[in-house]
């Protein structure tokens, strides 16, 4: 949409009304920006919003199936306890 009273050396005229709310969209779209980068940039908060949703999953799977979690944890257990077994035993056996 071109304006016929402008030349490619002279701009538009636009009202004070336009420019303000130009400016208030940009201060709004400004402060998203900021806002996105201060929880990319705040790791104990996301560290704490990760560890809630786990422990909703957890609580979910809990209420949808017991024994399926109980399974789980008690494979878990037996794994990590398996590699730390493993790693006690592992230097001794090279003497």
């Amino acid at each position: 949409m071109s304006n016929e009273n402008t030349t490619p050396e002279q701009p538009a005229k636009r009202s004070a009304a336009q420019m303000r709310s130009d400016i208030a969209q940009t201060r709004r779209e400004l402060a998203e920006t900021l806002d996105a980068l201060e929880y990319k940039f705040d790791v104990p908060s996301r560290l704490g919003d990760w560890a809630a949703d786990r422990k909703t999953q957890a609580q979910r799977l809990w209420n949808d199936n017991p024994a399926l979690t109980v399974g789980v944890l008690a494979g878990t257990v037996a794994i990590i306890g398996g590699i730390i077994a493993g790693a006690f035993m592992l230097p001794r056996r090279g003497r």
